[in-house]
């Protein structure tokens, strides 16, 4: 592979940029003993990966944009980082802000970007329905809950606006399923408010949808090239599999796979993962990521080709110096 910014053949390089903040110290431990599916693909597949944590990193502008790591900069050397940007800590987030933007101001590739407006569409599911509903895609009705101790007033507006619960309340701006609630009545939602409104994520209040799991479709350059249905366990309510709910390779209508590929080029995005919530026979859309969201828990023959495209996605980035692939004026989206 061609560094594009040497002009030199070497190994390419990728720095991970991981929070382990987000988690439990034992779920940590049990990470490093058993390893990482994603590590160990990008590593067989010809890559140089780095593991760094993002408390270790403090930004820098001196003379140039630099991510110092001790007396490092992990900056001097081009590579392609990958950055876990969500978190249920606001302090962290601001950090982890401040990492994406000085990379972005650097001469390497942010690779979790991926899209059109990746300070918008990256993480905020608001940002997410607004785009998604402008090109067609169902979404459901969704209230913003307000800061502080203005948060109750959604109430009025979920009253107003949203069917009679039960409803689901989530952050704006986080994953794996990690802070999701279900409240089955006002007061129930009220209480979940009071409790998340002081924490300073910002969340969205959504009808409840008696579903069968949700489906995740991956879309690489501007094709669907395999769906992941996944289903919550017993009678509970998340089908994320890292809250327990299992994952199976899945077909889904036609008319789903031409909207995640709407999405993907509607966002300039040649790596797209587009998230489904289905109940009955619909299906709603609920948010999407980028080379972030897992794919390990499809069948082995899919999760193979996934993974080829994941490879084949991130030495283009590399090769083109991080700049996303416009569309000429013509292009459909």
């Amino acid at each position: 592979m061609k560094n594009a910014a040497t002009g030199t053949s070497a190994r390419p390089r990728l720095v991970w940029i991981t929070t382990p903040d987000n988690y439990d110290p034992h779920v940590q431990e049990q990470l490093k003993r058993g390893g990482s599916e994603r590590l160990d693909m990008l590593t067989a597949a010809g890559f140089d990966v780095r593991v760094v944590h993002s408390c270790d990193i403090v930004p820098v502008w001196n003379g140039r944009p630099r991510l110092l790591h001790g007396e490092e900069d992990l900056l001097a050397r081009y590579a392609g980082f990958l950055v876990t940007s969500w978190t249920w800590d606001p302090a962290i987030a601001r950090h982890i802000e401040a990492i994406t933007r000085t990379v972005r101001a650097s001469d390497c590739v942010l690779l979790t970007d991926g899209t059109l407006d990746p300070e918008a569409f990256g993480l905020d599911k608001l940002a997410m329905y607004h785009h998604a509903a402008a090109l067609g895609a169902p979404v459901l009705p969704t209230v913003s809950v307000p800061f502080g101790r203005y948060a109750r007033r959604a109430l009025d507006a979920v009253r107003t606006q949203l069917p009679p619960g039960p409803y689901v309340v989530k952050p704006r701006s986080m994953a794996m399923g990690y802070g999701v609630l279900k409240a089955d009545t006002v007061q129930h939602l009220g209480a979940s408010i009071d409790l998340m409104a002081p924490g300073g994520l910002g969340c969205l209040v959504q009808p409840y949808l008696p579903d069968s799991g949700d489906v995740r479709v991956y879309v690489h350059e501007g094709r669907m090239i395999a769906a992941l249905l996944r289903e919550p366990a017993g009678q509970t309510y998340l089908a994320n599999v890292s809250q327990g709910g299992s994952g199976s390779g899945y077909e889904p209508p036609a008319e789903i796979a031409d909207l995640s590929e709407r999405l993907a080029r509607s966002l300039h995005s040649d790596y797209l993962c587009v998230d489904w919530l289905i109940s009955g026979d619909s299906y709603t859309f609920n948010e999407w990521m980028t080379v972030s969201a897992a794919y390990e828990d499809l069948p082995p023959s899919t999760r193979k080709l996934v993974a080829q495209a994941l490879v084949q996605y991130i030495n283009r980035r590399l090769d083109e110096g991080g700049v996303p692939r416009q569309r000429t004026h013509g292009e459909r989206c």
